[in-house]
C-alpha cells in the first residue's frame, strides 16, 4: 500500500502538466497586476494634471460669490472673474450675438430662495441656475438655466427656465476684473455685470 501511494506521488511530482499550469498561473498573476499598477499610475497622472491645469485657471480667473440677503430674499452668486489684461473684450475676446459662460472656468450659477420677475413680467421660479450671457451692442440676452454643468462651457438651450434682457451702458472707466453685483436702484435690487467698459443690468422683484 505504501509503495502504490509512493508511486503515485512520483508520477504527479514527474508530470510536467502540473508544473505548467502553475507557471501560467504564475505568469497571469503578475500580468493583472502590472495592468492594475499602470492604470492606477496613469490615473493619479491624470488627476495631477486636472489639479495642475485647474490651479493655474484659478489664478488668472479667481472664483467669487455674492450674497443679497433682504427678509423677503436670500440670493446667491457663484462665478469666477477673469482679468481684461490689456484686451479688448465685447465684441473681440467675447464675440457679439454668441453665448458666452459669463465668467470663467466652472458654470456660473445663481441661487433664489424666491420666486422673481425680471423686467417686470419674466417669472423665474425659486432654485439654483447657471447663468449664460449673449452680449451685444444695445442690449444682451440673460439665460437662466435649468442645466448645471461643472464647466462653464457646456450649454444646452432646450434647459433654458427664463431668457431676459439686460441694458447696456458704456462707462468711462475700464473695469479690469470681471465683476457680478447686486445692487438696488429706489430700493428695487438689480443684477449687474461689468467687464472693461461695459456695464450690463436688470432689475428684479420678489414674488
Amino acid at each position: 500500500m505504501a509503495r502504490q501511494l509512493h508511486e503515485k506521488y512520483a508520477v504527479r511530482q514527474l508530470n510536467p502538466e502540473h508544473g505548467n499550469e502553475i507557471n501560467i498561473f504564475t505568469r497571469m498573476k503578475r500580468r493583472v497586476i502590472l495592468i492594475i499598477g499602470a492604470i492606477i499610475f496613469a490615473l493619479l497622472i491624470v488627476i495631477g494634471w486636472q489639479q495642475y491645469m485647474l490651479f493655474q485657471t484659478k489664478q488668472y480667473s479667481p472664483e467669487a460669490t455674492v450674497q443679497y440677503v433682504t427678509s423677503d430674499i436670500r440670493v446667491d452668486v457663484f462665478y469666477n472673474r477673469p482679468y481684461k489684461k490689456g484686451r479688448n473684450i465685447f465684441g473681440e475676446l467675447v464675440p457679439f450675438g454668441e453665448w458666452w459662460r459669463t465668467g470663467a472656468n466652472e458654470a456660473t450659477t445663481i441661487t433664489f430662495s424666491r420666486d422673481v420677475a425680471f423686467n417686470e413680467n419674466d417669472i423665474l421660479k425659486a432654485g439654483k441656475y447657471s447663468v449664460v450671457t449673449i452680449p451685444n451692442t444695445e442690449e444682451w440676452v440673460l439665460i437662466f438655466s435649468n442645466k448645471v454643468p461643472d464647466w462653464g462651457t457646456d450649454y444646452d438651450d432646450s434647459a433654458d427656465a427664463l431668457r431676459t434682457f439686460m441694458a447696456v451702458e458704456q462707462l468711462p472707466e475700464v473695469v479690469e476684473q470681471f465683476t457680478i453685483d447686486i445692487t438696488e436702484d429706489n430700493h428695487q435690487p438689480q443684477l449687474i455685470m461689468a467687464w472693461d467698459k461695459t456695464k450690463v443690468s436688470v432689475p428684479f422683484r420678489v414674488l
